[in-house]
């Protein structure tokens, strides 16, 4: 770098870190998810982590309030205070390299779209107003999308009222499950588009809504890419979770493929989406691909002052009396403590993606968008797709505020179907068997390494091994030495 270019890179980042706060958005990040839950779960926070992008203001207002009395917790707290920081960075640089594909299904924010990835981001925000921008370079691309070169997880937002209004491409995830989402996840690259949330999730002051207790609402309206049987096919979901009890979480999730090349667009088509009104057997009604979902979590630790939660979430692909029907399931159960002052977390989750427990071809189908519930060939619902069963035990622990270890043990198994090719990601009927374990080092506020390995053995394709390294770290701290 000449000298002339290296002063102009200085001064255009001095300007801009002063406009860097906390940001409006927070992306899905796994790590700082396991230690919000943890706080949860030990009673020391209260903030709802089952819809991301979840709000910066939110995270603070939780961490303000946070009602710490053992030095476990206090660690957590660190972490996720270095966590945010390098968030926050104004220039921040992304690599990634793994091995090969990877047989083990995806598990919340982890990023396999490509097998090297070379990424930079620029964070800046003020109080009402939120950008960032990410540009990426990938090679030997898993999920195709012919372009190797892309903004995804770039965004600008900005806040009115206590809404957040953004658009761009952004990951999702709805729902309170730790491997997967039945009716949102993150499997599939970000759907570009707009979303609408409040940024803190207080609770209605009114004295007739002041039951509802802490509450969050998520509206998106995007527009799917590469959807070959109905091109520019759109894609709606709307999300509400209310906290009636400080033990309490409920969910409601609503989704719709809509619209598109060939299909009416019209508001009238739209509001009978959304009503319900087009899931009839008449072929002149322009038909939309519905989902709609319910899921709970429950904490025991109010009544047994015990850190257990359990929770389960049901997904109808179709509707019955104004209900979900031909259901999908998840149900898990989570605990939280400390080991010689290092605090941990284990879980045992269940999902179940036939349809109501049987092999129809049924599930993320659908007769008129017959690419299904999919972008790229990659589920925008649970990672292992349609018409399978996955069994997953796992756990992280905080060694110290700077090093982490997670893992997981997962059984799955994917059934014979007329509509399996559709899913590019387990295309044939198989039972797999895995290992996954993550080991991540924070040396510095403005540097984390991130290390994963695998190990698979499907009936299928064998045994297979592989790892993936990540790094990530605030290039303005490095340039101007901060």
């Amino acid at each position: 770098m000449t000298f002339r270019k290296k002063v102009l890179c200085i001064t255009l980042l001095s300007c801009s870190s002063s406009l860097a706060l906390a940001q409006g958005l927070i992306e899905n990040d796994a790590n700082l998810r396991d230690d919000l839950n943890w706080l949860n779960q030990q009673g020391v926070i209260q903030i709802s982590t089952s819809t991301w992008p979840l709000s910066g203001e939110e995270v603070t207002r939780a961490l303000a309030n946070a009602k710490v009395s053992t030095s476990e917790q206090q660690h957590v707290i660190t972490a996720i205070e270095k966590n945010l920081k390098l968030k926050n960075s104004t220039l921040k640089l992304d690599l990634q390299a793994q091995s090969d594909s990877k047989a083990v299904p995806q598990a919340f924010a982890e990023d396999r779209d490509a097998e090297y990835k070379a990424a930079v981001e620029f964070n800046s925000g003020a109080e009402n107003w939120d950008v960032k921008l990410r540009v990426n370079a990938e090679s030997n691309q898993i999920i195709d999308n012919g372009d190797k070169v892309n903004v995804e997880g770039s965004y600008i937002a900005g806040k009115l009222w206590n809404q957040w209004l953004a658009f761009g491409q952004i990951p999702t995830w709805w729902g309170p499950g730790h491997d997967g989402s039945l009716i949102r996840g993150d499997a599939s690259r970000p759907v570009t588009g707009f979303t609408l949330q409040r940024a803190e999730q207080k609770a209605f002051e009114n004295k007739w809504l002041s039951w509802i207790g802490p509450w969050q609402y998520q509206l998106f309206a995007g527009q799917l890419q590469d959807y070959q049987a109905v091109p520019d096919a759109k894609l709606l979901g709307m999300r509400l979770t209310v906290q009636p009890l400080p033990y309490l979480e409920l969910g409601a999730s609503r989704t719709l493929q809509w619209g598109g090349k060939g299909r009416s667009q019209s508001l009238s088509t739209l509001w009978d989406a959304i009503k319900g009104n087009d899931n009839v057997d008449d072929t002149s009604i322009d038909k939309s691909n519905q989902h709609a979902s319910f899921d709970a979590k429950l904490s025991l630790y109010h009544w047994f002052n015990l850190p257990v939660s359990i929770y389960g979430e049901l997904d109808g692909e179709d509707e019955a009396g104004k209900l979900p029907s031909r259901n999908m399931y998840l149900v898990g159960i989570d605990y939280s403590s400390s080991f010689k002052k290092m605090p941990y977390q284990i879980y045992a989750e269940w999902a179940d993606t036939r349809t109501s427990g049987k092999v129809w071809g049924y599930s993320y189908w659908h007769g008129v968008y017959t690419d299904g519930y999919y972008q790229n060939g990659y589920p925008l619902g649970h990672s292992i797709g349609g018409d399978g069963q996955m069994y997953s035990l796992g756990g992280n622990m905080r060694i110290d505020p700077m090093n982490k270890i997670s893992g997981r043990v997962v059984w799955l198994e994917t059934y014979a179907s007329a509509k399996r090719f559709i899913n590019t990601v387990y295309p044939e009927q198989d039972k797999i068997k895995a290992l996954d374990l993550t080991w991540t080092n924070t040396f510095r506020p403005d540097l984390s390494l991130k290390i994963n390995g695998w190990l698979t053995d499907s009936d299928l394709h064998g045994r297979d091994t592989g790892a993936s390294v990540g790094l990530e770290f605030a290039l303005d701290k490095v340039l101007l030495g901060k």
